[in-house]
C-alpha cells in the first residue's frame, strides 16, 4: 500500500472510528485500526467485535492494499502531524510514515485476524436530517438506563411509522419520548417496525454527526443496524427482546393541570435542588393550590422553599420527586413555558411543552410519609 493524505483529514477519520474500539481488548484486532484503499479513498476501520465504524477520508492511491496498525499509537503519532503524509507498507511488516522532516515506522499488526463486516439486509430504512436526529437523541438521552442486569432498558426503543419516528428511552423511573415527524416506506402489510439500538451507541452517534441539515440513513433488518453519514458508517447489533409497553403507562387524562415558566422553574428547582443534594435522599416535595406551586427541600444542615406563579387547574397536590430527574426533565424543554399534568402523589408525572406532541417526558414520583 502506498497512499498520500493529509493530517487533519485522517485524525478527522480516526476521531470518527475510535468509537468502536474496545476500552478492554481481548482480542488483537480489537485495538488495531484496519486500513484499506478504495477508489475513492482511504478508508479506516475499528471494531470492538460487536460495534463497527467505517471512515472514508480522501487520498492519493498510489498502490491498492490493507494495513492493520496499532489504533492509539497511530493516532497519537497522526495528532503530531500536519499537512501532507504519505503512509506506504510496501514491507510487509512495517508501515512507514512520512512527513515533512518527519519518518516513522510502525510495527503492523496481521490484518487477516480483522473480521468481516456483517452485512445488513434491510427490513426498513430511516432517513432523518443530521440536525434532528441529533435534537432528538440529546432530549432523551439522559433516561436511558446503565442497568446491565436490565439490558433492554441499555436501549433506545425507535419506532417507525409512515408518518413519523418515534424515539423512546426508559429506566423504570422516567420516561422520554421524541417524535420526529418524516415519512417512511415500510414492508408490505406493515404499519409500524420496532427496534432497540444500543443507548450509548446513539449517544456516541450523536457526538460524532455535526449540526447540520444533510442526512443520516438506518438501514435496520431483525438483528442489526447500519448508519451512514456523509463518509462514515456505523455497524452494530440490534438488543433483542420485547421492549417495554410504554403506550400503557403514559397518562391519558389527569385531574391537575399546571402551566409554569420554563425558566423560573428551572431556576427554583436548581435552588432546592442544592439542599435536596446535601441530604440524603435528593428529595423535592411539590405543593400545587391557589395559582402557585411550592416546593421545598430539607436536609440536616439546611432547608428550602421557593415559589413559583402557575396557572392551575383542578384538584389541590403535594407530590415528591428525586431532584435529579426533575431538573433533567426541564432542562430539556425548550419552550417559554411547559405543562405538568398529575393524577395522584404516587402516579407518574407527564411533562411537555404547553402545545405540540413532539417531545413528552414521565416521572415516576417518590412515596413520602403525610
Amino acid at each position: 500500500m502506498q497512499v498520500i493524505f493529509n493530517a487533519s483529514d485522517f485524525n478527522h477519520g480516526m476521531g470518527m472510528v475510535s468509537h468502536a474500539q474496545a476500552q478492554r481488548p481481548t482480542r488483537a484486532f480489537q485495538d488495531g485500526v484496519f486500513l484499506e484503499t478504495r477508489e475513492d479513498g482511504l478508508q479506516l476501520t475499528c471494531t470492538d467485535g460487536e460495534v463497527t465504524i467505517t471512515s472514508t477520508i480522501p487520498a492519493a492511491v498510489r498502490e491498492d492494499g490493507v494495513a492493520l496498525l496499532p489504533a492509539k499509537l497511530t493516532a497519537e503519532w497522526m495528532r503530531s502531524l500536519s499537512g501532507e503524509v504519505e503512509l506506504n507498507t510496501r514491507d510487509n511488516r512495517q508501515a512507514v510514515v512520512k512527513n515533512a522532516g518527519s519518518k516513522t515506522s510502525l510495527v503492523m499488526m496481521d490484518a487477516e485476524d480483522f473480521p468481516d463486516i456483517t452485512e445488513v439486509t434491510p427490513e426498513t430504512v430511516v432517513t432523518v436530517s443530521q440536525q434532528k436526529f441529533k435534537a432528538a437523541v440529546s432530549r432523551i438521552i439522559f433516561a436511558i438506563s446503565t442497568d446491565e442486569t436490565r439490558r433492554i432498558l441499555t436501549g433506545c426503543l425507535m419506532e417507525v411509522s409512515p408518518e413519523e419516528v418515534r424515539f423512546v428511552c426508559l429506566d423504570g423511573y422516567r420516561l422520554a419520548m421524541q417524535r420526529v415527524y418524516v415519512a417512511h416506506q415500510l414492508p408490505k402489510g406493515k404499519d409500524s417496525l420496532s427496534h432497540i439500538l444500543p443507548g450509548k451507541l446513539m449517544k456516541d452517534l450523536s457526538g460524532m454527526i455535526p449540526d447540520s441539515d444533510q442526512p443520516i440513513t438506518f438501514t435496520l433488518s431483525k438483528t442489526h443496524f447500519m448508519a451512514n453519514f456523509g463518509k462514515t458508517t456505523v455497524y452494530s447489533p440490534l438488543i433483542l427482546g420485547e421492549y417495554i409497553n410504554y403506550k400503557q403507562i403514559l397518562p391519558t387524562s389527569w385531574t391537575t393541570a399546571v402551566r409554569a415558566e420554563r425558566q423560573a422553574l428551572l431556576a427554583s428547582v436548581d435552588r432546592a435542588a442544592i439542599v435536596a443534594r446535601d441530604g440524603s435522599n435528593n428529595l423535592l416535595k411539590l405543593s400545587v393550590a391557589d395559582q402557585m406551586l411550592t416546593i421545598s427541600a430539607n436536609a440536616e444542615r439546611a432547608e428550602a422553599t421557593e415559589q413559583v406563579s402557575i396557572d392551575f387547574d383542578g384538584v389541590p397536590l403535594n407530590i415528591a420527586f428525586n431532584a435529579a430527574y426533575l431538573t433533567d426533565v426541564i432542562k430539556n424543554i425548550d419552550t417559554q413555558d411547559l405543562a405538568m399534568r398529575f393524577n395522584t402523589n404516587v402516579s407518574p408525572c407527564v411533562v411537555c411543552p404547553v402545545t405540540g406532541n413532539q417531545y413528552t417526558y414521565l416521572i415516576l414520583p417518590v412515596r413520602v410519609a403525610e
